[in-house]
């Protein structure tokens, strides 16, 4: 009986046994499976078997996540609301133009003899248009003409990071107004394009429009401080002009007087004249004494009388030949004429320098009055219909790129990390 009870208890061991060993295997066959469908990841495979992973799995792991979440699904996040539902809508108005002189009729280019320089000075005034409407001066004069830049830009309506700050400086006023205002200039054509961006349409066409009229009036400003200076060279040249031709005349009056002659030329009629009749009435006296020295004697003082008359008459043509030329020591009517002509010469010159110079000076003052410069918009500032910016698709796919990029990277290089300190 004793011995039967003993097998029986035998025979039950062994079947514990066997299903131990059968469970054991199992659970072997089990975690065979799972560690052949698990990942690669170390820490999955330390959870599969157990085991705590390391410090190094664990800081890479949250590693990753941080750069998940910092660089991919936060910046897309912010941009998907920002530009989804806070960027304020921007319209663009734009205009057209080209600087056009009026051309004045100055004749011969007088402009550039008065001035030294060329009169078209087309490309140089476009230039500084387009400096003007980038610079301060201009935020001067549209604060002059009651246009508010706080109130169109830094209204409370427009989101926080597009609009003007409340304290903005001069300076961070000036940088906002050039990323809102876009100038370009065809170098071929000379046309000026300005466009500028606000948050409503109506002040984005109105700053269009003062923007074209500022800058009409500031190049005429630059080119009226020039014909200021050229009006003062006209009447300086006048002044020396008007100062030399009275030199000149009283030069001239000073050696008529001097010499006792108005005219040579009259002068030299009037001695023409003259001798001419001395010679005359000599040759009449020569006559009566040829026909009364056969009948009465040389001697006689009849004859006398006419010889010394006629040798008189002699004496006075030959004075007054003297006086229109000679060699003698006295001065004749040629010298006369010699130096008066001279002076004659200088004082024809002076005239003409006078009359051109106040026919300059008449040509400057008229041309000053006028409006030498022109903005011709050919494309009117018109308010837009939609807003244009910000471009809201184009910036969100950028984020996404950009964040993808980033992401990316950043993941490689941890892997790349890890993969060196696993060895």
């Amino acid at each position: 009986m004793e011995t039967l009870t003993q097998q029986q208890k035998d025979g039950g061991g062994s079947l514990v046994s066997l299903e131990a060993s059968r469970k054991v295997s199992e659970r072997l066959a089990s975690s065979a499976r799972k560690l052949r469908l698990s990942t690669s990841s170390r820490s999955k495979l330390y959870k599969v078997v157990g085991l705590r992973p390391r410090l190094t799995d664990r800081l890479f792991t949250a590693a990753v996540v941080l750069v998940t979440l910092f660089g991919l699904v936060l910046p897309n996040t912010v941009s998907l609301l920002y530009y989804g539902y806070f960027a304020s809508d921007q319209y663009e108005s734009e205009t057209r133009f080209t600087v056009r002189s009026s051309t004045p009729a100055l004749g011969k280019d007088q402009l550039a003899k008065v001035t030294g320089m060329p009169a078209a000075k087309i490309a140089q005034d476009t230039q500084i248009v387009l400096n003007f409407i980038k610079s301060r001066e201009i935020l001067d004069i549209l604060r002059d003409r009651s246009i508010d830049l706080k109130r169109i830009f830094g209204n409370d309506a427009i989101d926080y990071w597009s609009r003007l700050p409340d304290d903005a400086t001069s300076e961070e006023l000036r940088e906002y107004w050039d990323s809102m205002v876009t100038t370009t200039v065809s170098p071929s054509s000379g046309i000026v394009a300005v466009s500028v961006r606000a948050f409503s349409p109506e002040d984005a066409a109105s700053l269009v429009e003062e923007i074209v009229k500022a800058s009409e009036v500031v190049v005429n400003q630059v080119n009226d401080r020039i014909w200021k200076d050229v009006i003062a060279t006209a009447e300086a040249n006048l002044e020396n002009a008007k100062l030399q031709l009275g030199n000149a005349r009283k030069t001239v009056a000073e050696a008529r007087n001097r010499e006792g002659v108005l005219s040579v030329d009259g002068s030299s009629e009037i001695i023409s004249t003259l001798i001419v009749t001395i010679e005359t009435e000599r040759l009449k006296l020569q006559q009566q004494y040829d026909s009364q020295v056969s009948i009465v004697s040389p001697d006689s003082p009849q004859m006398r009388v006419l010889q010394r008359e006629i040798q008189s008459k002699e004496q006075q043509i030959a004075e007054l030949k003297g006086q229109l030329a000679g060699t003698g020591k006295k001065r004749n009517l040629a010298d006369v004429s010699l130096d008066l002509s001279q002076l004659e010469l200088a004082q024809s010159l002076a005239e003409q320098q006078f009359s051109s110079s106040v026919r300059t000076a008449e040509q400057v003052r008229f041309i000053s009055r006028q409006q030498l410069l022109y903005l011709d918009s050919f494309l009117t500032p018109r308010i837009p219909d939609e807003a244009l910016y910000p471009r809201r698709a184009l910036w969100i796919g950028v984020v996404l790129l950009i964040s993808l990029l980033s992401w990316g990277t950043l993941m490689s290089l941890l892997y790349l990390v890890r993969s060196r300190l696993s060895h």
